[in-house]
């Protein structure tokens, strides 16, 4: 499951066929979109929260597959589950004022919101960021930025392999035991690479076309699910 969502953040060759612009907007204002849901609207917008999630959904299918994307998310949809449940049995035995309808908007919130930073991550590349930055005059900032968002998929990927590793040769025990050394050596792999990149430069910047024809449909579907917001 570690690798799967690893994989989910690499950028996708298919994210090419719309603008930049449109890459960094319907994404970014999707996010903005559901802080500003649960900020003003609270509990009642699970018709947002659920158009975002479907409209994401599709889009992340488009560019990974579908067979993919389900197995990539499978560790985010875990952690949201486990949250859920928890608020529903906590719920049941009275334990906290929260009625059903927040804890299913807060599940639906999460999800959201992470599906939204994964297609952030597929649609735009770090040459692209390394570009927007260095155009703004902050190259310094475009480099470290390349460098963290290098690190993530990496530190993830190296944490799964070492963690398969380690099943294979000890089963189910010594798990526990064994989590620290797994960090430490998936963070310093990840580092190793960083510090390649430092040595020998980060990725160059890649100016790429801003607007596409098919932007428009992104633009209407980010349209109409902030639409949803007024029902």
């Amino acid at each position: 499951m570690i690798r799967d969502l690893a994989e989910l953040l690499v950028t996708k060759p298919r994210a090419k066929g719309f603008g930049l612009a449109a890459r960094l907007a319907v994404p970014l204002t999707l996010i903005l979109l559901s802080l500003l849901a649960a900020i003003v609207r609270k509990d009642s917008s699970i018709l947002f929260y659920t158009s975002s999630l479907a409209f994401t959904s599709s889009l992340l299918a488009y560019n990974s597959g579908l067979s993919r994307l389900l197995k990539g998310v499978q560790l985010i949809l875990l952690f949201i589950l486990l949250g859920l449940l928890i608020n529903v049995l906590a719920l049941a035995t009275g334990l906290t004022p929260i009625s059903i309808e927040k804890v299913l908007t807060g599940a639906l919130r999460l999800s959201a919101i992470a599906f939204a930073a994964i297609l952030l991550f597929q649609w735009v590349s770090i040459e692209e960021w390394v570009y927007l930055f260095s155009s703004a005059g902050a190259e310094g900032f475009a480099r470290i930025l390349a460098l963290s968002m290098i690190q993530l998929p990496l530190t993830l990927r190296a944490f799964s392999e070492a963690l398969l590793s380690v099943r294979i040769k000890y089963g189910g025990k010594y798990f526990t035991r064994m989590l620290n050394p797994l960090l430490l050596h998936a963070m310093s792999t990840a580092r190793s690479v960083s510090e390649t990149l430092l040595i020998y430069g980060s990725p160059a910047p890649v100016k790429t076309q801003m607007w596409r024809v098919k932007d428009l449909l992104l633009y209407a579907g980010v349209s109409a699910i902030a639409l949803s917001l007024l029902i």
